[in-house]
């Protein structure tokens, strides 16, 4: 039987268009990936190239570079396509970097349509919306948006299912990284001086590109290490799996859950969290997660000395990319993903 082939696109951060490629491959997609054909493009001409900075600079106009680059795109696309002996699904993730014109060619060269999963707060990236009717379907993470514009359905971030076999030692305690976010960096250095003084050994990187004078007013601890760049999403998972406590800040840009809450399932990994909306869902267990209110530690000893409690096998597939990536495209069988109420 022929392996289905799918058009994928997502952001260029930290190589996650590629582990995303290799877990489709895992799972027996035959790939596309927009993502690397269009880090390669350029303009059809250096004409062209002329008149789009000359429409960024004096009308403040971003959409002719991206109209322009998209024709030449659409050429390489075209040719793997036919390849590829046609083209069975096409996924973007936050597409908002692509012409209508290039989406609509694809979701026109595709059996079963286009559809586009938003994996951040929908008001941060307002290009998205004259693109949302160009989809088949539209996906977001975040329950207020979804209450907001009632057209889009539901999902969830997931955790990485392709290597759950390989299980790497746990070396440290409680693990995180993130990009500094002035909203965070006071609950951020009070939980790892907490977790210090608590004798738990903290692996915490915060992304920092100013200088690292200015950043030691605000992160004081000396174990929170500071960064220029982040790490990649492989060696990001990594990391994450050495630790058996995963920390999840929320961000004030939305309160759907992170990729860590569903790393911390997935790997079997406690999670310490801010992110008080985490109760509203199925796989929320008090042994397993501590929604910490960023001042109180009551019980946050106790809830470290705990044993992890095992949840019911279904959870656990609910959440992995292969239920996903099957609900999303809806290929059956699959577990419906929902969010909590509002």
């Amino acid at each position: 039987m022929k392996s289905p082939t799918l058009l994928f696109s997502a952001p260029d951060i930290a190589g996650l268009h590629l582990l995303i490629e290799h877990n489709l491959r895992h799972h027996g997609f035959n790939v596309i990936n927009l993502a690397e054909y269009r880090l390669n493009t350029g303009y059809p001409s250096p004409a062209k190239h002329f008149y789009a900075k000359w429409r960024k600079v004096v009308h403040r106009d971003k959409a002719t570079a991206k109209r322009l680059k998209g024709q030449v795109l659409q050429q390489k696309i075209a040719a793997q396509i036919q390849k590829a002996g046609g083209l069975d699904y096409a996924l973007f993730i936050s597409a908002e970097q692509y012409s209508s014109d290039l989406i609509r060619f694809i979701r026109q060269n595709s059996r079963h349509g286009a559809v586009n999963y938003q994996f951040d707060g929908l008001h941060r990236f307002p290009n998205i919306f004259p693109l949302m009717g160009e989809f088949d379907r539209f996906y977001v993470f975040d329950a207020q948006d979804r209450k907001q514009y009632p057209n889009v359905l539901p999902t969830t971030n997931f955790y990485f299912d392709y290597n759950l076999n390989r299980q790497p030692a746990v070396t440290t305690d409680c693990y995180f990284i993130g990009i500094h976010d002035p909203s965070r960096a006071a609950m951020i250095n009070a939980l790892a001086d907490y977790l210090t003084q608590q004798g738990l050994r903290t692996d915490i990187y915060i992304i920092w590109k100013k200088k690292e004078r200015q950043a030691r007013a605000v992160y004081s601890n000396p174990r929170i290490r500071l960064m220029k760049q982040p790490i990649s999403f492989v060696e990001n998972l990594k990391k994450a799996r050495q630790s058996a406590i995963l920390l999840d800040f929320v961000s004030d840009a939305h309160q759907g859950l992170s990729y860590r809450a569903f790393e911390a399932l997935g790997y079997r990994k406690k999670l310490i969290t801010t992110n008080a909306e985490i109760k509203k869902y199925d796989f929320y267990h008090p042994n397993n997660i501590f929604v910490w209110d960023g001042e109180n530690f009551n019980g946050l000893a106790e809830f470290t000395a705990s044993p992890l409690h095992e949840l019911p096998p279904e959870i656990y597939e609910k959440y992995s990319f292969g239920n996903w990536i099957k609900y999303i495209l809806d290929i059956e069988p699959h577990q419906k993903i929902t969010l909590p109420e509002t």
